[in-house]
């Protein structure tokens, strides 16, 4: 009886030795395989492509205004063409896209913008976007208002900058070609054009 519980313990102790043995062979095996993870992080930050030059023909309730926004050279140009006649090009500037709509997605966009400031027989009022909106729609002369109002808001962008959300809400909430793709990054730029904007006619 003795000399079988001896066997029992030797041959457990001969399984514990070998089970160690094992473990430790495979553990300096794989060790020699293990490599350092690459920790090459770039340190150029992701930046999208500059967008194409876009030329925009706005109709509102009738009037027109055309916008080119001109990515390459950062400047923003406005055009009021002298009639409703035109071609696929103003001035040598192409037409790529059409927004029709009435005045209150101009209002929208002031209100992006955080309102416009506006002087009036010296003094200068601050006008929300619903109040620009009214403006317009009360005028005889659309232009000479817009001649006051564009470059203030120009001036506002640049400063401030303006919600992205600004060219999802023209492409929704009007009659355009322009899709949320053909858009998606012109906020990155649109504060540099507009410290370049004017009419140029």
């Amino acid at each position: 009886m003795k000399k079988k519980i001896s066997g029992i313990i030797k041959f457990g102790g001969v399984c514990v030795i070998c089970c160690a043995l094992f473990v430790s062979g495979g553990y300096f095996y794989l060790r020699k395989s293990f490599a350092p993870a690459e920790k090459n992080v770039s340190s150029v930050p992701y930046t999208f492509p500059v967008p194409e030059n876009k030329g925009i023909i706005f109709e509102i309730c009738g009037d027109l205004t055309f916008i080119y926004l001109d990515f390459e050279n950062e400047k923003l140009s406005v055009i009021f063409p002298p009639g409703e006649e035109y071609g696929s090009e103003i001035y040598g500037y192409p037409i790529d896209f059409s927004v029709k709509s009435d005045y209150s997605l101009i209002g929208a966009i002031v209100d992006y913008a955080g309102g416009i400031e506006l002087s009036d027989s010296g003094t200068t009022l601050r006008y929300t976007g619903v109040q620009i909106a009214d403006l317009l729609s009360r005028t005889v002369d659309a232009e000479e208002e817009k001649r006051k109002i564009f470059p203030a808001l120009f001036k506002k962008i640049a400063e401030e900058g303006i919600d992205s959300e600004v060219f999802q809400y023209v492409v929704e909430n009007s009659e355009t070609d322009i899709t949320i793709p053909d858009c998606y990054n012109w906020h990155l730029y649109i504060e540099g054009l507009c410290a370049n904007g004017a009419i140029i006619n």
